[in-house]
């Protein structure tokens, strides 16, 4: 193993991000043209990191100030993550010889400009600031995101490669940061599909309730309240609501179920898969949305919004149906077409399925992970044998 590429990679633990890691773990744990140790960015947190990331992550109470990001609080907050990174990263440079260095996503890598210099680096992303800025921010407001968006262009020049989780990610990084599109490519994230089987179709005849089934941890950004109130208005006493949040929402309807503690790959992650009849979020911002492609391995329909990545995988007619966000009419509309004709859901979630196993498999979208590895390692292992001198004399 000494031949390959001994790689270092620092990964974000949040919602997707921490699935995206523990599924690229389990990839690598077995890849032969690689060793790669992971971390994730916050392990082993020093004392001093953890208080100045509480310091640096402090939230106004305003939520309008937050949406409008007034008091910086996205740049105050990747910057203890980019802090924390750097922290971790110096320290296992020093413990082993890296030959590459992977961070997942750009802002931890905020603070490692130096280090970037040092071991040439590969950048994963969902999404850039500047596509985070334009969905979730009025255009007077945009301005606020300056700080981010330099330190966001040093680290895509710096970068031997980016790797964007969609077409319009890549985009953005080409378009909004002058970045050449040589480095950056596109690898899908994926879903481990021996974790998520189809459900075993039922043998008895008992009939069920429709059941509709949301997943976002930010309910309101989600679209989780149009959904509630969509639902409530409309269908709640023809189907069964299903919601995956942190969120602090209440909801005393008795068809209205709210679950906490769902993990993604567990037994009840994939029992919610199973008895759903849709899967539903009308998101108002969305950095890719991996959700969807859950969904769609799942076999379910999807109902989602026209915006980021989401077309990327939803494709309108075909895998479901996309709306604008905050159009309730238009939520009512789909859910209305699909529960009166659950046998056009059933062909759409099959084409999702074929879809999902074609372009969203995790395995074979970690092989060009892998590959892409590769290639920078052995391009730096390149350079560094043409800047030996030629001409050296044995004394």
């Amino acid at each position: 193993m000494d031949s390959y590429p001994h790689i270092l990679s620092i990964i974000e633990e949040y919602l997707g991000h921490k699935t995206y890691g523990h599924l690229m773990r389990d990839y690598f744990s077995q890849a032969m043209s690689c060793k790669v140790d992971f971390y994730w960015y916050n392990d082993e947190r020093e004392l001093r990191t953890r208080i100045l990331n509480k310091l640096l992550s402090y939230y106004p109470a305003n939520r309008w100030m937050q949406d409008q990001n007034l008091t910086l609080h996205l740049f105050r907050f990747q910057l203890g993550f980019g802090y924390m990174a750097r922290r971790l990263a110096l320290r296992k440079l020093q413990q082993a010889d890296y030959s590459l260095l992977h961070v997942h996503t750009q802002p931890l890598a905020y603070l490692s400009l130096d280090l970037m210099d040092q071991v040439p680096t590969v950048v994963s992303l969902d999404r850039t600031i500047a596509q985070a800025s334009r969905e979730t921010t009025a255009p007077q407001f945009r301005w606020t995101y300056a700080p981010n968006n330099f330190l966001e262009q040093r680290v895509f020049q710096k970068a031997a490669r980016v790797v964007a989780f969609s077409e319009i990610a890549r985009r953005s990084v080409i378009e909004d940061y002058e970045i050449d599109p040589g480095k950056v490519n596109v690898v899908y994230p994926g879903v481990d599909f021996s974790q998520l089987p189809l459900p075993v179709p039922s043998t008895h005849s008992a009939v069920k309730p429709y059941t509709i089934l949301f997943i976002g941890g930010d309910f309101d950004r989600k679209g989780g309240r149009d959904l509630l109130a969509v639902f409530l208005a409309a269908f709640a006493d023809q189907a069964e609501l299903h919601l995956v949040t942190r969120s602090a929402i209440h909801c005393d309807h008795p068809n209205v179920h709210i679950h906490r503690t769902i993990e993604a790959y567990t037994p009840a992650w994939l029992a919610l898969y199973h008895q759903a009849d849709v899967f539903v979020m009308p998101t108002y911002s969305e950095p890719f949305g991996w959700v969807f492609i859950e969904a769609m391995a799942a076999g379910l329909p999807i109902v989602a919004t026209q915006l980021s990545a989401v077309p990327e995988m939803v494709t309108h007619g075909k895998t479901g149906f996309l709306i604008q966000p905050g159009d309730r009419a238009a939520l009512a509309d789909s859910l209305r077409t699909l529960i009166t004709n659950p046998a056009l859901g059933r062909e759409l979630g099959r084409n999702g399925r074929k879809i999902a196993e074609s372009k969203f498999d995790a395995d074979k979208n970690f092989q060009m992970l892998e590959s892409l590895f590769q290639e920078v390692a052995i391009a730096n292992r390149q350079v560094q044998f043409d800047l030996i001198p030629n001409n050296v004399e044995c004394g």
